[in-house]
């Protein structure tokens, strides 16, 4: 499968075979419709974000505005159907369990897992997410772009 990488702050990302995930008991693999370019991903390439530097999984595959389609699901998912149209968030996942998550400041959470800064994003073909943290998006909402960001043509990746 395709995948933009990034090797090192700010240096390109490069356009490279990875292996295609497999979904642990909790998560869901999905296949990518379209992922947004936010400029939080720039700031996260460029290593501008002191405060993330540290945190940041290299190489890293960015992207966290992800729209997709589930194409399997671990042993443990019931939530989510093979087939159902989903996002992932900034988010990909909190503990549920500290004071900052049960009183609703999960983006406080000292365990969160951040999409496309501690773990891959979904700049490539397939990506992977929790379950429990996915959000179904019906199909009557269109996409805004219908191609995968990671496209070659992108003026993000190294030729």
């Amino acid at each position: 499968m395709k995948a933009a990488v990034l090797h090192a702050f700010k240096s390109p990302l490069v356009l490279e075979d990875v292996p295609r995930p497999e979904p642990a008991a909790d998560e869901v693999l999905i296949e990518v419709e379209v992922c947004g370019v936010c400029h939080s991903d720039l700031h996260v390439a460029d290593g501008d974000w002191k405060q993330f530097a540290g945190i940041v999984k290299q190489p890293l595959i960015l992207g966290h505005e992800i729209v997709g389609r589930v194409v399997e699901r671990g042993s443990a998912v019931q939530s989510v159907e093979v087939g159902e149209r989903v996002g992932v968030p900034w988010l990909q996942w909190t503990c549920g369990r500290c004071e900052f998550c049960r009183e609703g400041n999960e983006n406080l959470c000292l365990r969160q897992r951040i999409t496309g800064v501690m773990v891959d994003g979904a700049m490539r073909n397939f990506c992977m997410a929790p379950a429990s943290h996915v959000v179904k998006i019906p199909d009557s909402l269109s996409s805004s772009r219908r191609r995968r960001c990671f496209a070659p043509e992108s003026r993000f990746i190294a030729p």
